[in-house]
């Protein structure tokens, strides 16, 4: 599969190419894609953050080092975390 720099490597080329298709259909100019480009990068990795950085996310990526053997957690959190290491509190 790919890794998250191959992914938003990916968008952005594609970002990318959109642009220099609507400069090339005279919808945009040069400098006007640039601008949409970077804002559409700017605004998705900025979505992608803080998705990654809820309370589930979280812990889906501490449970997924290989120095982590355990996580306990509460039930909700747990539900979300399709990790094995990811254990549920008893209390």
């Amino acid at each position: 599969m790919f890794t998250i720099e191959q992914v938003w490597s990916l968008v952005r080329t594609l970002l990318q190419s959109a642009g220099a298709a609507m400069v090339a259909r005279g919808w945009i100019d040069g400098g006007s894609a640039e601008i949409v480009v970077g804002l559409a990068m700017n605004i998705l990795t900025t979505a992608y953050s803080l998705w990654l950085r809820r309370k589930a996310g979280l812990v889906a990526t501490a449970a997924a080092l290989p120095e982590v053997a355990k996580i306990v957690t509460t039930p909700e959190i747990a539900a979300k975390v399709d990790d094995p290491a990811t254990v549920v509190t008893r209390g």
